[in-house]
């Protein structure tokens, strides 16, 4: 195992799911590339924000990473352990190290079970800690983010949102992960909220070190937590970068869409308006060549033909034929 594979915590190479879906009686099966050819790495430490509209791959990634699905192509490593071809035996060890922090906090937590019992759940699994064990670090959890001990014993249905959000962060920083996948943790709570639970994450990844997926299309949330940006559209990587260079020097004109509708207090940074027009295409049914081009105001020919390669532009990289000039 070489030294690039064991530097970085996560590892994705070429990752790729497809999905063969019926398309009607006696119709042959079309094929959805949710994923094609994704790949990036992720050190300890690092919030890494995965960006775009609906039906572009996030969660399908997620899932990926979560080992929820298997490939269908590529690689992707954690640890320098190869997901695509481990064991069940490989697998039940690194998924302790591999955590989710859900969208929706009302959902995610079982509303029968108290919130002790809930955090004791992974360290039963995952741990050989008996029940007193169990319960002096499910307390020190719960001081840690922010609920006070006579939370312990009380049901879901009796916090808010923020307060639930806490729990499922809680929960999943139980068995000590090394990396946390978060899918739009904070859409479904009050504006007033989502700053809190944005902060509260930042600092228990300063205390811990540990990595994090970061899944939104909120891009104003991402800028405030991210350390590097993925932009994904219909399943490929368009752009990725530090959030600096994605945020100020935006050279795919899909990504200046998404930050064009992104509202900015300080007149200075806001983005010219710049629109994609119509709707994401149907992933059954990509355009050829680049994905965006019937919505892009700057296609030429070439657009129409050619896939563009994800290549280094102004420090950093963007598949688009027209890069240099945008």
């Amino acid at each position: 195992m070489n030294d690039t594979t064991t530097h970085f915590l996560l590892q994705v190479d070429g990752l790729a799911k497809h999905y063969p879906v019926s398309t009607g009686f006696l119709k042959p099966k079309g094929l959805v590339r949710a994923l094609d050819g994704v790949s990036f790495h992720l050190e300890s430490g690092r919030t890494l924000a995965v960006v775009g509209e609906s039906g572009c791959g996030k969660t399908t990634l997620a899932r990926q990473i979560m080992m929820i699905e298997t490939p269908t192509a590529g690689h992707l490593r954690i640890e320098g352990t190869d997901l695509a071809i481990a064991d069940a035996a490989e697998k039940k060890r690194l998924r302790p190290l591999v955590q989710m922090v859900f969208q929706n906090p009302y959902a995610s937590l079982n509303p029968r079970k108290r919130v002790g019992s809930m955090l004791e759940e992974p360290l039963k699994i995952h741990t050989t800690l008996n029940a007193a064990g169990r319960h002096e670090r499910a307390c020190a959890m719960m001081e840690r983010v922010g609920l006070r001990p006579e939370h312990y014993g009380r049901y879901p249905h009796m916090f808010s949102g923020g307060q639930r959000q806490r729990i499922a962060i809680a929960r999943a920083l139980m068995t000590g992960p090394r990396l946390i996948v978060a899918d739009e943790p904070v859409s479904a709570l009050d504006v007033s909220i989502q700053a809190q639970v944005l902060n509260l994450l930042m600092d228990l990844q300063a205390e811990t070190r540990v990595a994090c997926v970061f899944i939104s299309h909120n891009l104003a949330v991402v800028e405030h937590i991210a350390d590097e940006v993925l932009v994904m559209y219909l399943g490929r990587v368009v752009e990725h970068g530090s959030k600096r260079e994605i945020f100020d020097h935006p050279r795919h004109p899909y990504t200046r869409a998404l930050l064009s509708a992104t509202p900015r207090v300080d007149p200075g940074q806001r983005q010219v308006r710049f629109l994609a027009r119509g709707e994401l295409p149907s992933p059954l049914d990509p355009p050829p060549g680049c994905a965006f081009h019937r919505r892009c105001p700057h296609a030429i020919d070439a657009c129409r033909i050619d896939v563009p390669e994800l290549r280094t532009v102004g420090g950093h990289l963007a598949a688009c034929h027209r890069a240099e000039e945008l």
